[in-house]
């Protein structure tokens, strides 16, 4: 067993940055109302005996609202020591014995290959790195989707965030962060004895980009079904979700660092490690 540390850089890790809008409102309305039907799912669409239809079918309410990602990065430095037995060719056929310093080495012959064996410790120095694209509402969406994003349209580090539509993060940063921490502790070490261990979040990033969501009502099941229109690319995803949870509050980046610092009742994904939700915001109202 060893102690293992976890090191953060407060003043450059964390950061705020906030997407620029680039597909308009209309548009995105008009996109979501040719899929409107599509809302409900493909055995409602294409049910013969009860189907949405245009007439039964209802814009309930839309907002453009913020969705959070996480970008961290991570590495785990380990000093260990590995003990190994090296064999050592020898080439002089007529060799009985090497000795090295005080020590003597039997040579050992099979055929016509001649060897000597020892025992040595080796000390070693191992870097492993975690760099991920999260998404932060608990959502199966690859890491190269947020790499676009942050390649191809503009973004702004922001000190400080109050926008009433910003969703409530469903992974925290301390879930991020103990994903990234599970990620890199699975990384089997082969040593004999370790001397240091320790993780250093190097970026911990939280990244807002603009969704336009629509939520229509079959009238006639009494179903609501939600169409979502990628502010950023105009793609539109049928099977959407209406979230209700908003960040009411100032976001800051010192805010940002308590993120689920007070409300208990997540999973990290994957890890089935329970951890807290949302922290410490700086009230609108002070």
């Amino acid at each position: 067993m060893h102690n293992q540390q976890t090191v953060l850089h407060p003043d450059s890790a964390t950061k705020i940055f906030v997407f620029e809008e680039v597909y308009p409102l209309r548009a995105a309305q008009e996109q979501a109302d040719k899929k409107k039907l599509s809302a409900f799912g493909m055995f409602a669409k294409f049910n013969p005996l009860n189907r949405p239809k245009e007439e039964t079918v209802q814009l309930s309410r839309q907002e453009l609202r913020w969705e959070p990602f996480w970008h961290i990065v991570a590495k785990r430095s380990v000093d260990y020591s590995c003990q190994l037995t090296y064999q050592v060719p020898v080439h002089n056929p007529y060799a009985q014995t090497l000795q090295i310093d005080d020590k003597v080495f039997e040579v050992a012959r099979q055929k016509d290959k001649a060897r000597i064996e020892f025992v040595a410790l080796e000390h070693c120095h191992r870097k492993i790195q975690f760099d991920q694209l999260i998404d932060g509402m608990q959502r199966d969406i690859k890491s190269s989707v947020f790499a676009q994003y942050i390649s191809k349209y503009k973004y702004a580090e922001a000190a400080q965030v109050e926008r009433p539509e910003l969703l409530k993060p469903l992974v925290s940063m301390a879930a991020a962060k103990q994903m990234a921490s599970a990620n890199l502790t699975g990384q089997a070490v082969n040593a004999f004895e370790i001397q240091g261990d320790h993780i250093e979040f190097e970026s911990t990033h939280m990244y807002m980009r603009p969704v336009f969501a629509f939520e229509f009502r079959w009238s006639s099941a009494d179903k609501v079904g939600v169409i979502e229109v990628d502010g950023l690319t105009g793609e539109v995803v049928e099977n959407g979700r209406w979230f209700k949870d908003k960040v009411n509050k100032i976001l800051t980046r010192e805010a940002l660092v308590d993120l689920g610092a007070e409300v208990a009742g997540s999973l990290v994904p994957g890890g089935g490690v329970g951890v807290k939700l949302l922290g410490k915001m700086t009230d609108s109202r002070v």
